[in-house]
């Protein structure tokens, strides 16, 4: 077997010291460009694959990374809106202290599991997932920094989290305001266990995600003080897909057409709402009223506009790369939302 290349060899046969070769491939900008050519070009005769990423971290204590585990497969951190917001954020922060990101996937328990104990990574940011569970348990034995992002994670080192339970209480709220009075909520999953459709007692009384808990709690308060009970509601779990909420929607509308309020939990699972009333001749918002939570980009270009709770992802994500990166004590900021009205809660008065 060859024998592997190192930094020192490189050094000698360039003829600089092993810190100024360091420096060439670690802090450029210290270094003179005829130095820092004749050091690469020696690199590329020699073979010589760069750092080695753990004799770094052993060295510095630093890798220079962030890790962040979505619940989700990796096409999904790429592709929901918020997702795409809260990585926006990371990423902001992230570039101001010159870190890079590392995204792991949490759907597959030990493929997740494995990339965690091999990550060259300096905290890990974990969002929307639950603490009962191995994936987490393994970031905990590393003993780094662990910040939790909408949910609840034992001993985290930060927390940053919207504030739900007003959120989906303020969106209630504001339907019944518009004079809706028989609702539906069409919910993201209860649980990490797939199920999609009616949500039975049983699962309405064991969501695991946090996100889940507290609107449903928001929507109940707020529809509860106006004396509609929690039971009289249809609650729907839905893929956070647009054409999921719509095939769900359909079938809501048919099996329940006194239907006049709908609180989605998500704008994807709102937009796919605000489709299938209009493909089964449902006018929004005059006999159909829709709500969603989060503010994105799409909420705009729906017939109607969707009203919707309005988040800032990119902020929420930039504060827990903030949390990941400081020095400082753990702490839990909570993030307001507000009302983004527009066509599908009330009819324009122009």
């Amino acid at each position: 077997m060859a024998k592997r290349v190192k930094l020192l060899d490189v050094a000698k046969a360039a003829g600089v010291s092993q810190g100024t070769a360091s420096n060439a491939f670690g802090k450029p900008d210290l270094v003179r460009p005829e130095v820092r050519e004749r050091i690469f070009e020696a690199a590329r005769e020699l073979g010589y694959r760069g750092p080695h990423v753990m004799a770094r971290m052993l060295r510095t204590g630093k890798a220079g990374a962030l890790g962040v585990v979505f619940p989700d497969n990796l096409e999904y951190a790429f592709t929901d809106p918020v997702a795409i917001e809260l990585l926006r954020g990371i990423g902001r922060e992230c570039a101001r202290h010159a870190v890079n990101v590392m995204i792991i996937s949490a759907e597959n328990p030990e493929q997740a599991i494995t990339a965690v104990n091999n990550a060259a990574v300096d905290a890990f940011l974990v969002h929307c997932y639950s603490d009962n569970n191995d994936i987490i348990k393994a970031i905990q034995r590393r003993n780094q920094p662990l910040i939790s992002i909408d949910t609840d994670i034992a001993g985290a080192a930060g927390t940053v989290v919207l504030d739900d339970f007003s959120a989906a209480k303020n969106a209630a709220q504001h339907l019944l305001d518009c004079g809706a009075s028989k609702f539906a909520i069409l919910s993201l999953q209860a649980t990490e266990h797939d199920h999609f459709g009616p949500m039975t007692p049983n699962r309405l009384g064991a969501a695991s995600h946090r996100v889940v808990r507290e609107r449903l709690a928001g929507y109940h308060a707020a529809l509860e003080a106006a004396g509609i009970k929690a039971s009289d509601v249809v609650h729907i779990e839905c893929d956070n897909q647009s054409d999921h909420s719509a095939r769900m929607t359909t079938e809501l509308l048919s099996d329940h057409p006194e239907i006049d309020g709908i609180l989605a939990m998500s704008d994807v699972i709102a937009i796919g709402a605000i489709d299938a009333a209009r493909a089964i001749g449902r006018k929004v918002p005059a006999d159909l009223k829709v709500i969603g939570i989060d503010g994105i980009p799409a909420g705009e270009r729906t017939d109607p506009p969707l009203t919707t709770m309005h988040q800032d992802s990119v902020e929420k994500g930039r504060l827990a790369a903030e949390m990941a990166l400081s020095d400082k004590p753990g702490k839990t900021v909570t993030l307001e939302t507000s009302l983004l009205l527009r066509g599908s809660s009330q009819e324009s008065s122009a």
